[in-house]
């Protein structure tokens, strides 16, 4: 988002989203509308170093000056690199600041050099974002602002009335022009209160739905054969999946009435341009990967790609790749170890209490993250 930022004798007076920003539009999301006072100016936040006086979880510390609090944790860290070697240390962190250079630019630059055990950053998103990019080539797919030109919008497993609050008015705007918003999801959303259709299946059971829809739009002879001919690979193998699919198979998966599956493939197939918008509530599941790679084959097989508000709307972030000099911040990238042992962050309970782990580790550095 783009911020318009007042600030008077020092102090941020007046914050807003930037009217003028084709994606802002004036309009801040929840978490960033109160951020000055919620974050920067709060009464609570920590302007000190402080260094725990009683035992763990009692609370109690004091303060200590920013010279000290420095040199006591770099001498501790060079004594745990000297007795026990630099990957017995670990970073974990992720997106609390959601700055490029508070986030990453110079810690990751930091621990590289060090050699530090490499942390995996893989709690939130990249399940999704590897499942449309293993279908797609890559995470991204439409420009959230090309869904104002849909004529069938399908939100699957997400909430973007919520969630997504500079995306959302694009989904709306389509609405307002005549466009059918079909929703997804068990949950009756805010969203879904909003779509002319909700889709209700079993958690879970995506990937199932999707597979059937293709085997109804392969079997009805919906899909583009041209398309899919000259701008997709795997159709041959594809097929036969699909044929293990019907919606009697897929009714019983899903909780969902044959009927209502074999009605949801035609209306996809048949109204263009459609969209596909998904964000990542699929992905916290065992298959997610799989849900978003195979959702992701829909907007190929039926060629939506062809026409401006047809295809996948996924992730944005890979849109700042090409305005950003990533180069200045990927160094680290450059310079890292890659055979260094990776640690999941969703399983750091496993490794900081790992017998087996070699070296076992012996500090962690917390930052932008509250494990």
């Amino acid at each position: 988002c783009a911020w318009l930022v007042t600030v008077a004798d020092g102090k941020v007076v007046r914050f807003e989203g930037d009217p003028h920003h084709p994606l802002t539009r004036g309009e801040l999301c929840p978490r960033m509308s109160g951020y000055p006072d919620d974050v920067t100016f709060n009464p609570d936040r920590i302007l000190h170093p402080l260094r725990r006086t009683g035992k763990k979880g009692e609370g109690r510390f004091e303060r200590v000056s920013w010279d000290e609090a420095l040199g006591e944790v770099a001498g501790r860290l060079k004594k745990i690199v000297a007795e026990h070697g630099p990957t017995a240390v670990l970073p974990y962190s992720y997106a609390g600041t959601e700055g490029l250079v508070q986030m990453d630019a110079l810690s990751s630059r930091f621990f590289a050099r060090l050699g530090a055990s490499r942390l995996e950053r893989n709690v939130c998103g990249s399940a999704g974002y590897e499942g449309v990019a293993a279908t797609l080539g890559t995470g991204l797919g439409m420009l959230p602002q090309d869904a104002a030109w849909s004529r069938l919008v399908v939100v699957w497993g997400a909430n973007p009335a919520v969630t997504n609050a500079h995306g959302w008015p694009f989904i709306l705007e389509a609405k307002k022009k005549g466009a059918r918003l079909v929703v997804i999801d068990p949950l009756r959303s805010r969203t879904a209160e909003e779509a002319h259709w909700h889709v209700r299946p079993r958690p879970g059971t995506d990937a199932a739905l999707a597979l059937g829809m293709m085997h109804v739009i392969v079997r009805d002879s919906l899909h583009d054969a041209d398309y899919v001919e000259r701008y997709t690979l795997g159709f041959d193998r594809l097929k036969p999946r699909l044929a293990e699919y019907p919606p009697e198979r897929v009714a019983r998966i899903t909780g969902l009435p044959a009927s209502e599956i074999e009605e949801l493939g035609r209306a996809y197939a048949t109204t263009r341009p459609a969209a596909i918008r998904t964000l990542i509530g699929m992905e916290h599941h065992a298959n997610g990967a799989m849900a978003f790679r195979t959702i992701a084959c829909l907007p190929a097989l039926t060629g939506a790609w062809r026409e401006r508000g047809g295809g996948l709307l996924h992730l944005t972030f890979n849109l700042f790749d090409g305005v950003l000099n990533r180069a200045e911040f990927d160094v680290a990238d450059r310079i890292e170890d890659k055979t260094i042992r990776s640690i999941n962050m969703v399983q750091i309970g496993r490794a900081l209490t790992d017998a087996k782990l070699d070296p076992p580790l012996r500090a962690l550095l917390v930052y932008n993250s509250n494990p």
